[in-house]
């Protein structure tokens, strides 16, 4: 049903279908010009935050739209945590240190607190820190934390002889709802290749992916 749901949906969402694409070719070509990287780990979260963004599509176009609020946080924790890592390269270390000891367990949490990276991007862009810090609630308030928004979207009522049936649907066809998750999809995407230009400011310009992000973000909707 899920694979159905995601073919039709590509057909009956295509404008925001091909938003979400030319967000995620942006990332695929970040992605494919990764080279002598410095810190290393900021490519590596570009990476793993294109792969997340490709869940939160495929989920929201399946009618998942619960868990796809789930991954658009991660899309914006991976791009946050680079970006806070190409500030500061020395929390390389402490990111990948995290499992170590108990000791630098509770460093990486104190380094990396979300009120921490957002700050990094306030920082290079106060727009933006405001644009991250809206979508990042919206992803808790629509999944990422378990809350009415979450379960009131995907839940049906219906009352007959003096009984309420609750459903909570595993699957959602409603067209608002799908609209809502799609549409938050590329932005948290947009959001993300606007975090990491600040990094990778030089390939973005030659690859052409600022002009690209630009022109995304001039367009409706977004």
């Amino acid at each position: 049903m899920a694979d159905s749901n995601r073919r039709a949906n590509r057909e009956r969402f295509i404008d925001w279908y091909g938003k979400i694409s030319r967000i995620d070719n942006c990332l695929v070509l970040a992605g494919k010009n990764l080279v002598n990287v410095n810190p290393v780990m900021s490519g590596i979260l570009l990476l793993r935050c294109q792969y997340a963004l490709k869940a939160a599509a495929g989920l929201a176009l399946a009618g998942q739209t619960v868990e796809a609020f789930v991954m658009m946080r991660s899309v914006l924790e991976y791009a946050a945590y680079g970006l806070a890592i190409f500030d500061q390269p020395a929390l390389e270390t402490v990111f990948t240190n995290r499992h170590v000891s108990e000791a630098d367990m509770n460093a990486m949490k104190s380094k990396f607190r979300i009120s921490e990276v957002k700050a990094v991007i306030r920082r290079y862009d106060a727009r933006l820190g405001d644009v991250v810090d809206e979508l990042y609630e919206r992803s808790i308030s629509f999944g990422g934390h378990p809350n009415p928004h979450a379960t009131f979207s995907s839940m049906q009522l219906e009352t007959e002889d003096g009984t309420t049936a609750v459903t909570q649907w595993a699957m959602t066809g409603d067209e608002t709802v799908l609209a809502h998750a799609l549409r938050s999809v590329a932005q948290v995407g947009l959001a993300a290749l606007f975090i990491f230009q600040h990094a990778f400011k030089a390939k973005f310009e030659l690859l052409g992916i600022r002009t690209e992000i630009d022109a995304l973000r001039g367009e409706g909707g977004l």
